[in-house]
């Protein structure tokens, strides 16, 4: 799982990077800004992976990561265009999260969009969605060269379609994570990787006294379908860089109960609506990450190809059965041990053992 965090130059992006991933990378607002991408990958914690882990006792215990990009600002100015390869980057992210600074700096103001969360969050969507109707007009011109040429195939005609609509929709200035195409559509324009189309996590990056006064532009955000959240970025950074005691310590005079790293990957889950399944052994406890709706073949695949190619049945159950009775055996001889085919639809916290032949 891959997620950008995204956003105007000066934003906090680094600076809450630095936080998620204990990290020190360079946040001096008078620095150069960086060309290229921070990359780290963040174990995802999972209480069920300690607990199965501590049943099986196996040789490895391997949780679920995410690996999160941090990339340099887009959009600095009025009319700046971004470099084509990075956005080409960006957009292959699964999703996105925009850092909107919501700290006052007199200087970065006389740069930059003024600390108004808002009026950045309505800039970036503007450029993210003029960048995909460019892309989605040039298209359409060349399956129209194609047409003159006698090119006209039933998944050219599907992908004009869906281009159609796409196009409606972001003249409208209406992002196309809220458009409904069907899945022949979907597919049809699903390498465009479009800008738009990516669930989006908001957080308005503040100081860590001023967390609360955010509430009503939060509200607002909650309003128009967004996941919004404020986050001390400087704090959560300078707490990352804490030993655990002590990190502790500081987030309960905050009335804080998680880590940066564990809200942030939990929102990320949401955001996306993946679930976790889990095999287990005496050699490894393992949590995979999964599309939520999502059947037993895509579960398989996600543990190896061959799997899923010679997929025959799944061997199920649950980890909260497992962890009441404690061993397998004792589940079998409750009928808590299920055999389900291809279409049955993982949930949350299943075991699962994949029988196959290839």
């Amino acid at each position: 799982m891959k997620l950008a965090l995204i956003g105007l130059p000066k934003s906090g992006k680094t600076t809450i990077f630095n936080a998620l991933t204990r990290s020190e990378h360079n946040t001096d607002k008078y620095g150069q800004v960086a060309t290229e991408a921070n990359i780290g990958v963040v174990q995802v914690a999972d209480e069920r992976i300690t607990r199965l882990s501590e049943l099986y006792k196996p040789k490895k215990t391997i949780y679920a990561t995410i690996e999160y990009h941090d990339y340099p600002g887009i959009f600095a100015k009025e009319g700046d265009t971004a470099d084509n390869a990075m956005l080409s980057e960006i957009k292959s992210a699964e999703a996105f999260a925009i850092v909107l600074r919501g700290f006052a700096d007199e200087e970065l103001d006389s740069i930059y969009d003024s600390g108004d969360p808002l009026a950045q969050l309505t800039r970036l969507e503007e450029e993210m969605m003029l960048n995909d109707l460019i892309i989605a007009e040039k298209r359409l011109e060349k399956i129209e060269l194609g047409y003159k040429r006698g090119i006209k195939t039933p998944a050219i005609l599907s992908e004009d379609k869906a281009l159609h609509e796409i196009c409606a929709q972001l003249q409208n200035n209406l992002p196309l994570r809220s458009l409904q195409l069907s899945p022949d559509e979907e597919k049809a324009v699903r390498g465009f990787q479009f800008f738009s189309a990516k669930p989006l996590l908001i957080l308005i990056n503040c100081s860590e006294d001023n967390l609360r006064a955010w509430d009503e532009v939060l509200n607002k955000l909650h309003d128009r379908g967004y996941k919004a959240y404020t986050i001390a970025g400087k704090f959560e950074e300078e707490l990352s860089k804490l030993d655990t005691e002590e990190a502790e310590m500081f987030m309960a005079d905050m009335g804080m109960t998680e880590s940066i790293r564990d809200r942030l990957t939990h929102w990320s889950y949401q955001l996306i609506g993946y679930i976790s399944f889990f095999t287990v052994g005496a050699d490894e406890v393992r949590a995979w990450t999964l599309e939520s709706g999502a059947n037993a073949v895509a579960a398989a695949g996600k543990i190896h190809s061959d799997l899923a190619r010679g997929f025959i049945r799944a061997e199920c159950f649950k980890y909260d059965d497992i962890m009441a009775h404690g061993s397998e055996k004792i589940l079998k001889e409750k009928g808590l041990f299920k055999l389900e085919g291809k279409e049955y639809v993982v949930k949350d916290g299943d075991i699962i053992s994949i029988r196959f032949n290839v």
